[in-house]
């Protein structure tokens, strides 16, 4: 399974670039994603209800089927469950203190730099070359 992350502050493209990515990678495999959500509470409403009530797990049936475990999670155990899974690439949104290689978009400094771009330097050629360079990537190998 080939990782790549993508990493960038607030409204530097990260998204745009990551479902460009996606899509261009799912015509070579089946394409898992994890974004770094450490901001974003999912337990809130009937979920959190649903929780304070004793639930260990919640499913959310409707046009997908999402899953909200009570406890925390880690980028190593999201990353086991996506190889579990079957998942030929994981493109990661967000942890850029991660030992994963990055494409970082804007100006902040992160570990294990592969490229560097600004949003309006995305265009179908530019996605390709990045896919390319995913594909050809080492295997994930978790950091012992």
């Amino acid at each position: 399974m080939k990782v790549i992350s993508v990493v960038g502050t607030k409204k530097t493209g990260k998204t745009t670039l990551v479902c460009a990515l996606v899509s261009e990678l799912a015509r070579h495999g089946r394409v898992g994603t994890v974004k770094n959500m450490a901001t974003h509470p999912v337990d809130r409403g009937d979920t959190r209800r649903h929780f304070d009530a004793g639930a260990d797990v919640v499913v959310g049936l409707g046009q997908a089927h999402l899953m909200v475990r009570r406890e925390r999670g880690d980028l190593d155990s999201a990353l086991a469950e996506m190889e579990a899974e079957g998942m030929d690439y994981v493109v990661v949104e967000g942890f850029k203190h991660s030992d994963l290689a990055k494409i970082v978009m804007g100006e902040i400094d992160a570990p294990n730099l592969l490229r560097r771009i600004d949003i309006g330097e995305i265009n179908p050629e530019l996605v390709r070359e990045l896919a390319d360079m995913v594909r050809h990537m080492e295997d994930y190998a978790p950091v012992k």
